[in-house]
């Protein structure tokens, strides 16, 4: 599964030279809160079957310091809310009959330069209609796991979520003892290691997990984001490009490849890399924080 957070997905562009022209196009339909910022949300909401939403609803972004605003989606699912600061946000649907109400926080994070970032946020309706009690689906991947280490891993996503990170990685420490070729509890942890800043044992459990299974395309994207993190931009380059051609609609993938190419001067691939990740339907889930996309099984 994605995070719902993602966590999403969740996108900044680095540099304003690099703005997007589809980003640029929809800026005049834009909501201006008006909040004393320059960042921009840009947002597209998704049926539960994963195609854009076709009709508009309303979308309302709270802050706690800042005070409420309202916008609708167009007919593709877009929405946008522009003149962010810094600060957290609560992006909020109700009311629709046929949908669960939903409400994701997203961060917008102090930065060292003014010039302006946009995060890319999606949200994947559910239906009210659908069984709250219905079967769990296993993945294949999940198959012949022990019941144990899936326990583990289940009550770690539960932290997670909960932003209870160090719980969620000694639940799934306890996950890969119960079974140690357990791939998705390797990812995860890969996952949760970058949340609570301890990269070294992020790239280790990311390695763990591709021992396991060489071309998976989740712990291959969180490797090339550690390296990205750690400054290694040229290993997190050669990585990055893989994975990018592994999962060519992965906006997250694109994201973070545009982000490496930027810092290794790469100007006019980086453009098409950002393009690409703004342009994309993401079906990619959303993150706890903006900019910060971790891939989660």
């Amino acid at each position: 599964m994605y995070l719902s957070f993602i966590s999403g997905l969740v996108l900044s562009l680095m540099l304003a030279a690099l703005a997007s022209g589809q980003i640029n196009q929809s800026m005049s339909e834009s909501t201006n809160t008006r909040w004393g910022g320059n960042n921009f949300l840009v947002g597209t909401v998704y049926f539960p079957i994963g195609e854009p939403l076709n009709r508009r609803i309303f979308i309302r972004l709270s802050s706690a310091v800042k005070g409420e605003m309202t916008a609708t989606t167009d007919d593709r699912g877009k929405f946008i809310f522009s003149g962010l600061d810094e600060g957290y946000y609560s992006v909020v649907i109700e009311g629709e009959k046929e949908y669960e109400p939903v409400n994701q926080t997203i961060e917008v994070l102090r930065r060292s330069n003014p010039i302006a970032q946009s995060y890319l946020i999606s949200i994947r309706l559910v239906d009210k209609r659908v069984p709250a009690n219905k079967p769990t689906v296993i993945t294949v991947v999940d198959a012949g796991v022990s019941k144990a280490a899936v326990a583990h891993y289940d009550k770690a996503l539960e932290l997670a979520k909960a932003k209870d990170y160090a719980g969620a990685v000694e639940q799934l420490k306890q996950s890969v003892v119960a079974y140690p070729k357990y791939m998705n509890a390797y990812n995860e942890l890969a996952v949760q290691y970058q949340r609570l800043g301890e990269f070294q044992k992020a790239e280790e459990a990311a390695l763990a997990a591709l021992k396991i299974k060489p071309d998976a395309f989740e712990p291959m994207l969180n490797r090339g984001i550690v390296l990205f993190r750690t400054v290694r931009y040229g290993e997190a380059e050669f990585i990055l490009r893989e994975v990018a051609k592994i999962n060519a609609q992965s906006a997250v993938a694109h994201f973070y490849l545009g982000r490496t190419l930027t810092k290794v001067k790469k100007y006019d691939e980086a453009e098409t890399e950002l393009n690409s990740a703004i342009s994309i339907s993401p079906d990619e889930g959303s993150t706890s924080h903006a900019g910060d996309a971790l891939c989660s099984i």
